[in-house]
Formats: C-alpha cells, structure tokens, sequence
C-alpha cells in the first residue's frame, strides 16, 4: 500500500456526523438541525480549535467576555456568540409569567438568537379541543406578557421593586405559593440551627459579606445570625398580601429579599449537607431570589440588547389569537 492508499484509508476511518444548524424555509427564525457528512483528522480538529480562539490575523488570542462587562449581544459569527447567564434570563421570565408550578400553567423560555436575538415562550393549550377555553387562557397570557416586557423596556424601570407590583397583581396566587414554602423550609429549621456546626467567625461564615452581616447585626455570634435572619424572613413571608397596601408591599419584600441573599451567603447554608432541613431551606430561597436578582439582570439585558421601544418575542402556540 502506498503512503497516499495510507491516507486516504486513515481519513476514512476518522469520518464522523456533524450537525450544522440551516433556517428553515417554513421559520426563518428558527433552525433546522441537519445531518451532513464530513471528513475530519485530528489535525483539522486541532487546528479549528485553535483557529475557534484567536482573531482572523492568527496572531494574538481572543480575550474571553466577562459576562458583566457587556450584554450586548452583537451580530453572531459562527457560531452566534453565547448569550452570557441564559438560565437567569429564561428563569426569570418564566417566573414571572407562569401562574402557579402546575405543568399547564407554566410559560417556558428559550433565547433565539439568530437572525436577531429574541425569547420564544411556550406554554401549553389547556383544552386543544375547545377554542373558546384556550382563546380566553391565550389572551390573557398575550396581555400579561405585553404589560410585564412594557414594564421591563420602560426607561422608568430602575430595578425589580418597580416590578414587583406586576407579581403581586397579575401572579397573586404564584407569589404566595413561593412565600409559602420558604416560610415552611425556614420554620422547620427553628432549633436546628445550633447544631450544624456553624462558624464563631463571622469572616469564616459569611466571608466576603461579613461587612454586610457587622452592619446588619453588629456583634451576634454568627449563628444568632443566621437564627434572626431566618426569623425576619418568617415574618416578612407571613404578610396578608390582600390587606396591606402596595408600597408597603414592595418595602417588606425588599428586606425578604435582602435577607435571602444574604442567608444563602452563608458557609452553613451554602454547604447545606443534600437532603437536609437547611437544603430544602437553600432550595426554596433559590427558586425565590429569581424575583428580584433576576428581573434586575433581566432589565440590564434588554436594555442593552434591545434598542427599540419594545422587547422581541413571540409565542410558539398563541400566535393565532393575537388581535
């Protein structure tokens, strides 16, 4: 066998399938994965690698993004450039435009991001045989997404206690359920917290945040700390939400917050063993922080990926009842 035979039977072996992303003819702003066959060797592999990280001249490596230097997210090569903290992005929105946990009530989110960047939301139709059901359900859902990417793109909009107002009207009955089981997780951990071994140094238990946890408690040992901050969060999750006017609504859910945040900044939380009372605590207060971290993330990334008046997005399944 010659050394060109050699090659070409090396070359062979090395074919393999690669997926390559093409818009389809019925959605252009969806893509269509197809299957297309292709020759690689190591050595082209290696190469493309290389060629992925430095600029076209070949000389000098690209410097990484840092996700909190710019959100801009500019016209993608190939592959389109990654949209930096996706699942804070989609978490949140799904957060705020789901009605409760149920699976029919929940709003999923995708970023497209190709031929320009946009959400895709999804929720499924209750009832596919009754149009009258779904028609009511569809526009409702229509409505609230308008009002609440209105409300994200308003110049207005500082951060997420412009928001809240929102959740607590339109999702009255998701919110409460959220206040509820972290209320429960916290009261379940009432007596428990002298015994997981936390830290006498409020440096060790609250590292970079001790400074945050001197200004809020002064001279507490760490783990009377973390006894009041659950305590405060008890109290604040107990409010009657239908009698008590908004503002003040807004100012006890900016301190629930806050308290949150900084709980889960804490050693004995953060190393929470799985399974555990503190976990399910750590659990809860994580799918609750979405509501306020996370819109203020979310304003930040439309303001700088959206130029115009108005968020791009559309709806895979309700397109047909918009007016």
């Amino acid at each position: 066998m010659t050394t060109s035979q050699s090659l070409r039977v090396s070359s062979t072996k090395s074919r393999q399938l690669v997926i390559l992303a093409r818009p389809s003819r019925e959605m252009s702003s969806y893509s269509t994965p197809i299957l297309v066959n292709t020759t690689l060797n190591s050595s082209s592999l290696s190469r493309s690698n290389h060629e992925a990280i430095t600029e076209p001249g070949g000389m000098h490596p690209t410097r990484p993004v840092d996700e909190d230097d710019d959100l801009t997210i500019r016209p993608g090569r190939k592959p389109p450039q990654k949209i930096p903290k996706q699942h804070v992005i989609t978490n949140t929105i799904t957060s705020y435009l789901s009605k409760s946990d149920s699976r029919e009530e929940v709003v999923s989110v995708t970023i497209n991001s190709s031929p320009e960047v946009s959400f895709i939301l999804h929720k499924p139709l209750r009832n596919r045989s009754s149009l009258e059901v779904n028609a009511c359900e569809a526009i409702q859902d229509l409505m609230d997404a308008h009002e609440f990417f209105k409300i994200i793109k308003n110049p207005q909009t500082e951060n997420y206690k412009d928001v809240l107002p929102f959740l607590i009207t339109r999702r009255k009955r998701f919110f409460k359920k959220r206040l509820c089981v972290v209320r429960a997780t916290l009261k379940a951990m009432n007596g428990e917290w002298s015994t997981l071994g936390t830290s006498p140094s409020i440096h060790e238990e609250f590292s970079s945040f001790s400074s945050i946890a001197c200004s809020r408690f002064g001279a507490l040992p760490p783990v009377d700390m973390l006894i009041k901050l659950s305590i405060e969060i008890q109290t604040c999750a107990r409010v009657n939400i239908d009698a008590v006017p908004m503002g003040r609504l807004v100012q006890i859910f900016d301190r629930m917050f806050e308290d949150c945040h900084l709980l889960l900044r804490s050693r004995t939380v953060a190393k929470a063993a799985p399974k555990s009372g503190a976990a399910a605590a750590k659990s809860a207060m994580e799918r609750f922080l979405p509501l306020s971290g996370g819109v203020d993330y979310l304003i930040k990334f439309c303001r700088n990926t959206f130029p115009g008046p108005e968020v791009r997005y559309q709806w895979t399944d309700r397109g047909h009842f918009e007016v």
